[in-house]
């Protein structure tokens, strides 16, 4: 009877470790495509990738940094009443098992006060922050649009 009860004592074990392994592993999702604009010191740039969320859990985009400008904000650009709009996001949502896109028109970053040139060809790191999952950092090429 000891013998029973010490396989059952370790299949449990083993039970309560897999199932722990599952709710504790970050699942990932992914940054792809990222490239910026030219721009002067002093000026404005914009940043533009695609987010992959192939997890099943719903996120949030909540920031980006980078040291590469003063400021870093995420924008959207709208047709409101025929006039072009851009209005800051502060939380943006990355559904489960889908994409958004950042493109020129729609969703972008912006890069406010640049620290330096931006030149075709140049690279700068990015760190991308999420609700509910691990950060990503990238590196994002600049290039014409």
């Amino acid at each position: 009877m000891n013998k029973n009860k010490s396989l059952l004592f370790g299949y449990i074990i083993l039970f309560t470790l897999m199932i722990s392994g599952c709710f504790n592993q970050k699942q990932v999702i992914n940054v792809e495509d990222a490239w910026a604009n030219p721009g002067i010191k002093g000026g404005n740039s914009a940043i533009f990738f695609e987010i992959s969320n192939p997890t099943e859990i719903d996120d949030s985009l909540l920031e980006v940094k980078s040291s590469i400008a003063s400021a870093v904000e995420i924008h959207k650009t709208s047709m409101v009443d025929g006039v072009m709009k851009m209005e800051r996001q502060f939380s943006l949502p990355v559904p489960r098992e889908e994409k958004v896109i950042f493109k020129p028109g729609g969703l972008h970053v912006m890069l406010i006060g640049l620290n330096e040139d931006l030149k075709v060809g140049d690279t700068f790191n990015i760190t991308l922050t999420f609700e509910q999952h691990d950060d990503v950092s990238l590196d994002v090429l600049v290039r014409e649009p």
